[in-house]
């Protein structure tokens, strides 16, 4: 009765660990693909404003200009905060799987060292 109770243990964790990597393996794929592309949309504005900046120097004095200038900084400052969250995102995920293989490890030790011993 113990060794069918341990086998369904060991089935019990498979299928969380399992359902757990279905659950987050594909936003996290797709987290990767929009991180890998907001990257080169940043890099892209980055060289396109480094190029705009040296062009309107001479219009530093200008009030619209300024504001734009502003706006630009408040939308990479978001980009940079969407960035990160997604990387923080994928440490998460990462440590979860890690945690889901630990415990099934566990489980299947203990089901294992279960076998080993004789019964009383």
């Amino acid at each position: 009765m113990e060794g069918s109770s341990r086998s369904e243990d060991i089935k019990t964790v498979q299928l969380l660990a399992k359902g757990v990597m279905e659950i987050y393996e594909p936003p996290l794929a797709t987290i990767n693909t929009h991180l890998k592309e907001l990257t080169e949309k940043q890099e892209t504005v980055h060289c396109m404003l480094t190029s705009e900046r040296r062009k309107l120097e001479d219009l530093q004095n200008d009030a619209m200009l300024d504001a734009m200038l502003a706006d630009i900084a408040t939308n990479r400052e978001q980009l940079v905060s969407i960035t990160s969250s997604m990387k923080a995102m994928h440490k998460r995920v990462q440590t979860l799987q890690t945690r889901a293989t630990n415990v099934e490890k566990a489980a299947k030790s203990r089901a294992s060292q279960s076998q080993n011993q004789p019964s009383r």
